[in-house]
């Protein structure tokens, strides 16, 4: 009876050995995803050696923040923070440092889909632009969608724009604050004016940034959601499709936590739609939620290191929804976390995810009618009180946030797109707690630039200083450098 006993054990041991085991030899690492800004998320040149705080999800155990795509000493805090040792070296001279995430294999991979930036500057009383460089498209079309990435591999942040031309055009940066038009070929694009509509990521896991976006194809011209596939150089060639004609929009992250980018679309119902990527390219639908549409943010809202949603419907925007990732593709119901009455910004993205306070929590900004709201996170998926600040806008506006005066706080940029008013551009500086100052006028040149198409920000030359771009209704975009 004993020998009988031992022997079932001895099998039984076996046999979990063996299971766990497989589950090791199966298991994989998701792809990283840097949601809101580091902290800091601006340091004096000349300084010593400094710990960066990196917020986001799906960090592990090994993740390493690249500075510049350098890697850096990283100490792994939680799924949702990873600290780095940022060098002396690094910040000699003004600059700018791009940070992403690194996980290791199985699965794993570089925060594709997303990145922070830390400014190396001394801070400034206000922001200072210069007269603008204007890109003009000659085939016309109006700019719906600017995205900032690399997409060549040569360490220098480029423009992917979807616009109303039917057309997706790659610019490549020079790192001096110039780009260059390198028109790609794909389908005929959907000129889907205002809308989030295209993301990039590795959605192949070549190491080269791909393009997700909505599209129209076939006969009759169904739309739906389409990949093109990049080459490494700027250039892309056409690899998935999914007929749908209620697709509108895309987001990248893996939301399964498998080592491969999924996508999430959303259509005017509302729905939200999952798709799964095999990690080739190609993607499955998993599932549909009767809730979202297209206005939409990903980032871990409850601290557990999971993507999770946040959004405002389509249909009579009311309010502002969260809805919890379980790690698996799929989603909690969703809640209301701000409720409002007003017109939402349509040319603009309704929904920005960022860190007003610096606490790590992730925050949430907003626009309703004539006013910015802003949450200021708990950190376990709940939300303060909204306050709300007037921006005095007729008509509509565009916003974006960042540091740009580099004292380390998040500033709110505000575009008034207003025919009543001489200046129509102005930023509330924040104060590090989640508050701002009163809005300041920011003068541009020429005036008449209003942002009609959204604001788009990033380091540009390289300086220290965050640029922003214009993108501008009829004709294309402006980019406005910083003055040293």
């Amino acid at each position: 009876m004993a020998y009988s006993l031992m022997n079932s054990f001895r099998r039984i041991s076996a046999s979990l050995y063996l299971a766990i085991l497989a589950g090791m030899a199966w298991a994989q690492n998701p792809v990283p995803q840097v949601v809101g800004p580091p902290s800091p998320q601006a340091v004096k040149p000349g300084g010593g050696d400094f710990t960066l705080k990196v917020f986001g999800a799906n960090f592990v155990p090994g993740s390493v923040v690249n500075w510049n795509r350098q890697e850096s000493a990283t100490k792994y805090v939680s799924g949702h923070e990873v600290d780095a040792t940022i060098l002396a070296s690094d910040i000699v001279a003004n600059t700018a440092g791009y940070i992403t995430v690194t996980n290791p294999p199985p699965g794993g991979g570089v925060s594709s889909s997303s990145w922070a930036l830390v400014e190396v500057h001394n801070p400034t009383t206000t922001i200072a632009p210069s007269p603008p460089k204007i890109y003009y498209y000659q085939n016309g079309g109006e700019v719906t969608q600017l995205l900032v990435a690399d997409f060549n591999n040569d360490g220098i942040m480029d423009l992917a724009d979807s616009n109303a031309a039917d057309r997706i055009s790659i610019l490549l940066g020079d790192g001096l604050g110039n780009f260059n038009f390198s028109h790609m070929a794909t389908w005929d694009y959907w000129p889907a004016f205002g809308l989030n509509n295209a993301t990039y990521g590795d959605f192949n896991g070549d190491g080269n940034l791909d393009l997700a976006y909505q599209a129209y194809f076939g006969p009759n011209n169904p739309t739906g959601l389409a990949v093109s596939l990049a080459n490494g150089d700027g250039t892309f060639h056409q690899a998935w499709l999914r007929d749908d004609s209620a697709l509108i929009g895309a987001l990248a992250g893996d939301f399964n936590r498998d080592g491969k980018l999924d996508l999430i679309a959303g259509d005017a119902a509302p729905y939200t739609k999952v798709f799964l990527g095999n990690g080739d390219g190609t993607f499955d639908l998993f599932k549909t939620y009767n809730f979202g549409g297209i206005l939409r943010q990903a980032g871990d809202f409850n601290g557990d290191g999971i993507l999770d949603l946040v959004f405002v419907p389509d249909a009579l925007p009311t309010g502002v929804y969260v809805t919890l990732g379980n790690g698996d593709g799929t989603f909690k119901t969703p809640r209301k976390v701000a409720s409002f009455d007003g017109k939402i910004c349509v040319f603009s993205p309704t929904v920005l995810v960022n860190d007003f306070n610096g606490d790590g929590n992730l925050d949430i900004a907003y626009c309703a009618g004539t006013e910015i709201g802003v949450l200021l996170g708990n950190g376990d998926g709940t939300f303060q009180r909204a306050k709300y600040y007037y921006v005095d806008s007729k008509t509509e506006f565009s916003f974006t946030a960042g540091d740009f005066n580099s004292d380390g706080k998040t500033d709110l940029l505000v575009s008034d797109h207003s025919a009543f008013v001489s200046n129509p551009t102005s930023i509330l500086l924040g104060n590090g707690d989640g508050t701002f100052q009163p809005k300041q006028f920011v003068p541009l040149q020429p005036k008449s630039s209003n942002g009609q198409g959204g604001i788009v920000v990033g380091d540009f030359n390289y300086d220290g200083l965050l640029d922003f771009l214009y993108q501008e209704g009829g004709f294309g975009f402006a980019e406005y450098l910083q003055k040293p």
